[in-house]
């Protein structure tokens, strides 16, 4: 499952690395006991007032998702696992990063 949108965030960060962290932090607020490159997995492009950040939810064990050139890649991986339990809303995730 693809969320992707945009965030209108100021980076008051002094890198572009501390502005993801902050970004990563928050969302993996959300995601319990799953775990970042196995159940699910967080992009992130930087522009001066806005972030595009792409968060893929794998529905499907050795299934992993990607984007390229606006449509959604499926490429087989052993290390995948499905997300497990509830997963947040695209509404959540946004207020998680306000």
């Amino acid at each position: 499952m693809k969320h992707k949108f945009i965030v209108k965030k100021v980076c008051n960060h002094k890198t572009v690395n501390q502005c993801s962290n902050d970004i990563i932090t928050k969302i993996k607020s959300l995601m319990k006991n799953n775990i970042d490159s196995i159940n699910y997995h967080i992009s992130i492009f930087h522009e001066k007032n806005n972030h595009i950040i792409w968060l893929f939810l794998y529905d499907n064990d050795k299934i992993h998702e990607s984007e390229s050139d606006g449509e959604t890649v499926y490429n087989n991986s052993k290390t995948i696992k499905k997300f497990s339990g509830t997963k947040p809303t695209l509404s959540e995730i946004k207020n998680a990063l306000k």
